[in-house]
């Protein structure tokens, strides 16, 4: 039972972390997965990005929609294959990857908790 319960307590630092980095960035965790995978400034294709993020595509395309909607994606048709939609950062989006880069809320605390909670 002590796996579940230490499990238990990850899980809750893990979403103390989302609301409070959601709430300083107005922004999703997903959503901001998602410009962290697209701030190399690479064009992708909405398959590289469920792979990326880690999302079945229907949660993937929702999560897409909801960053095109706030300006922070471009979507383009591929050349090679017009049925390919291809996805990219707008100046809108290279924004608030900078803005979510000097967040406050800290990876390496959260990191320290659960190491913590582990041992």
């Amino acid at each position: 039972m002590e796996p579940i319960c230490t499990l238990k307590e990850v899980y809750k630092e893990l979403y103390k972390f989302e609301k409070e980095f959601s709430a300083e960035n107005d922004i999703t965790i997903n959503e901001a997965m998602l410009l962290c995978c697209m701030k190399e400034g690479k064009e992708r294709s909405a398959g590289e990005i469920y792979k990326y993020i880690g999302l079945s595509a229907s949660r993937g395309s929702k999560i897409i929609t909801a960053a095109e909607k706030k300006g922070f994606l471009v979507r383009s048709i591929a050349k090679e294959d017009h049925r390919q939609m291809l996805f990219n950062l707008s100046t809108v989006g290279k924004k608030k990857v900078e803005q979510m880069q000097k967040s406050k809320v800290s990876t390496k605390q959260l990191y320290n908790v659960i190491l913590n909670l582990l041992k």
